[in-house]
């Protein structure tokens, strides 16, 4: 009896499905728990830079079941965590988008099936100026059952920036921001569910950020640029893109060349500090971008890139191997 006492006893201490199951701090629901380490830093920064998600339910054959939204409170929170209830048990595939809820963004055949859905850059008809919602993607091939369990879904960021100033070399010469335009050019505007560029057209960004600042180089002195600052969606290596700067006043080309490329060369550096990284990891991980461009005195030709690891000399620029 005392044996059979103490058992009970253990049973209706530890036994959380008893009573008030999800009132009890024990652990419940079929879970999605959300990270975004695919960065630089290798830190997961899904807490800090993930403000809504939506999760696209789809069967085994790749069928629409469901969609569910979480919002930044809701996030909080779950401690970055999406509960999916409310299906049959199965083999599912589940889909998250975090930031598509972005009037910047428009959703296509997404109650359909999996090859249907199509993620577009609202307004592709004309350029895009704006600073894009950062966009994020994951994917989980999962079997549901409606008992305790958390699954990690691993994101990466659909969106990068350049932060870049423009300036000649050359003492008390300005520039004036309205006599130069900075575009980028790539097809980068559809992707489908696959995170994946389906579209040829050619989609240009422009600045949403354009003014004068000084210069402090430890070489040239103070000089005085313009800073301009572009977002885009993602870039993809195997992708054509070219950041061209032109001059307004005589329509000409000051330059044109391959970010994918120039922006690979920097990565690079990684590498050959002891970090594998491909030019797309690179352009996935690190997503804002930083560069200083000097121009001749005469600001009709490029002579110098400059990043926080490394100083590119356009004059040598055979050297390294640049498309232009």
């Amino acid at each position: 009896m005392k044996k059979l006492f103490s058992f009970i006893l253990i049973l209706s201490i530890t036994a959380c499905t008893w009573v008030k199951d999800e009132e009890e701090e024990c652990p419940y629901g079929f879970w999605l728990n959300l990270h975004y380490t695919y960065n630089i830093l290798d830190v997961d920064a899904a807490p800090e830079f993930i403000k809504e998600a939506s999760v696209y339910v789809y069967d085994s054959v790749g069928n629409y079941v469901t969609r569910i939204d979480a919002s930044q409170a809701e996030l909080k929170a779950n401690n970055q965590r999406i509960r999916i209830k409310g299906i049959p048990e199965g083999d599912y595939q589940f889909v998250v988008w975090g930031g598509i809820n972005s009037n910047q963004y428009t959703v296509a055949g997404s109650n359909n099936t999996m090859s249907q859905f199509r993620l577009s850059l609202a307004e592709q008809d004309k350029a895009c100026s704006s600073e894009l919602t950062d966009l994020y993607y994951g994917y989980k091939r999962l079997h549901f059952k409606d008992l305790y369990a958390e699954h990690d879904v691993y994101l990466v960021k659909n969106t990068n920036q350049l932060a870049s100033i423009i300036a000649p070399i050359a003492r008390g010469v300005e520039m004036n921001p309205e006599d130069f335009t900075l575009r980028m050019k790539t097809a980068n505007g559809t992707m489908n569910i696959y995170n994946e560029l389906v579209s040829d057209k050619i989609i240009t960004y422009e600045p949403y950020i354009k003014e004068k600042v000084i210069v402090k180089d430890s070489v040239n002195g103070e000089l005085h640029g313009i800073k301009l600052s572009i977002k885009t969606l993602r870039l993809m290596a195997d992708t054509d893109c070219r950041l061209i700067f032109e001059n307004n006043t005589t329509g000409d080309q000051i330059f044109n060349i391959s970010y994918p490329e120039i922006v690979g060369m920097i990565g690079t550096l990684y590498t050959n500090m002891g970090r594998q990284l491909t030019t797309q990891e690179y352009l996935d991980r690190q997503d804002f971008h930083t560069l200083i461009f000097f121009l001749s005195e005469d600001m009709t030709q490029l002579v110098q890139v400059r990043c926080q690891l490394k100083v590119i000399s356009w004059r040598d620029r055979n050297n390294n191997h640049l498309k232009l």
